[in-house]
């Protein structure tokens, strides 16, 4: 109630960012669960709403110059690959994309920044609320439609195992985007000691995590757990470490994929799922490319039109059946379906090393801001578990460039922003 009671004092006052913000982490748990591509709209939506109330405050100025200096460089890169890219149309249209994105997450972070304490807890109070309708609307996606005649038909032949894969698959994307958006609301009640909410939030959104089929969700539920022990305690050395530890991984990454044997060699390794098969086939390809053109890279957004791209591997998978013996079953593998799958990867095929060691430098920065002495333990851990998570989940899922994705990273990123004053009271901001 008293989260209730914060929202309702909030819309009484006059419209600001704030409250921009603050109804967009109401509705982003839910729309990411249900129409995860809606992250696009939402977030353009709320840029123009803060534009539009906001827009003589040159938000802006309020971003970190370096982190601004580097993301340029970044943008600029894109653009210029696609002098020599597969296809210059697609590079200048997706460099142009990224540049637009980009603007407005440095005024989504601009406006965060300036939010009062005050201001703050209604962003904090809202996106609660926004998990928990979030989470409901996982349950109610579970049991409803079509899903819920796929659990009728699993129940009356005693297999509920079908029905399992079938209705939870859809909302790999959104369980994603939910286990995300709690971290900054469960290290909110954790600073607020508000020890029964925080477990109300925190043990569905285990849950659901949990029995998802994302494999991105599980490891994520690690990284979580791991930046709770880990990142407990800021400081120089351990800013210093993490972001070092990210750099050095866009560095090895392609020397480690460069390592995979064919892909029938892995296709008969015991520990590695069938449907993640798939992924190392196309790491393999990604990276025999990446060593073709090692510095440029083929352009921004080049991996839908890389040459062999289209052809398939055929890959021979054996099937067990208990005691009655095994199958087997010829796969057709796609070299490289849209994209690497894998962010690291994407950014060396794509824009080079020159491209690879823009992003390096910029997680080098981004590790030392996320856990480094200036913040408390609280924002550490919240913001080092965002980071590396988002990280993860871009390395093994989703295409990095979509809009979808780039624009829920920034409304991750300004929400914890917003949040920040509340997780280090020692630096509450006046109101």
């Amino acid at each position: 109630m008293e989260i209730v009671g914060k929202i309702r004092r909030a819309m009484a006052s006059p419209w600001d960012a704030s409250h921009i913000l603050a109804l967009a982490a109401l509705v982003a748990p839910g729309i990411g669960m249900l129409a995860p591509l809606g992250m696009a709209p939402l977030f353009i939506a709320t840029v123009l709403g803060i534009l539009l109330l906001e827009w003589r405050q040159r938000l802006w100025t309020a971003f970190p110059r370096f982190l601004g200096l580097i993301l340029c460089m970044i943008c600029g890169w894109a653009g210029l690959t696609a002098l020599w890219a597969v296809d210059p149309a697609r590079s200048l249209l997706a460099a142009a994309q990224l540049a637009l994105n980009t603007l407005g997450g440095v005024i989504l972070i601009g406006a965060a920044k300036r939010l009062r304490s005050q201001a703050a807890a209604k962003v904090g109070a809202a996106l609660m609320i926004g998990i928990v309708l979030g989470m409901g609307l996982f349950v109610i996606g579970l049991v409803s439609g079509r899903r819920l005649e796929a659990l009728l038909r699993a129940m009356q032949n005693r297999d509920l195992l079908p029905y399992y894969w079938v209705s939870i698959q859809v909302f790999n994307r959104g369980v994603c985007v939910t286990a995300l958006a709690a971290l900054p609301a469960m290290a909110l009640l954790w600073v607020e000691r508000r020890q029964r909410q925080l477990a109300a939030t925190g043990i569905p959104v285990v849950t659901m995590m949990i029995i998802s089929k994302a494999l991105a969700a599980k490891v994520l539920l690690g990284i979580e757990l791991a930046a709770l022990a880990l990142f407990r305690k800021p400081s120089r050395l351990l800013g210093i470490t993490v972001g070092a530890f990210l750099a050095a991984l866009v560095v090895f990454i392609p020397l480690g994929t460069r390592m995979l044997p064919p892909p029938q060699v892995s296709a008969n390794w015991a520990f590695v799922p069938y449907s993640s098969h798939h992924r190392l086939t196309i790491w393999g390809f990604v990276t025999d490319r990446i060593f073709e053109r090692p510095v440029l890279g083929w352009g921004m957004d080049s991996a839908r039109a890389i040459p062999g791209g289209e052809d398939d591997e055929i890959v021979y998978f054996e099937f067990r059946h208990g005691s009655d013996g095994s199958s087997r079953a010829e796969v057709a593998e796609q070299h490289l379906p849209l994209h690497p799958h894998n962010a690291v990867l994407q950014w060396w095929l794509e824009l080079g090393g020159v491209g690879a060691l823009l992003f390096a430098v910029l997680l080098a920065r981004l590790g030392w801001l996320a856990v480094g002495p200036r913040q408390s333990p609280a924002m550490a851990v919240c913001g080092g578990a965002l980071l590396v998570g988002a990280c993860v989940v871009s390395s093994v899922s989703f295409g990095f460039w979509q809009s979808w994705w780039q624009c829920t990273m920034w409304f991750l990123a300004a929400w914890a922003t917003a949040l920040a004053p509340l997780l280090s009271p020692s630096q509450m901001r006046d109101e």
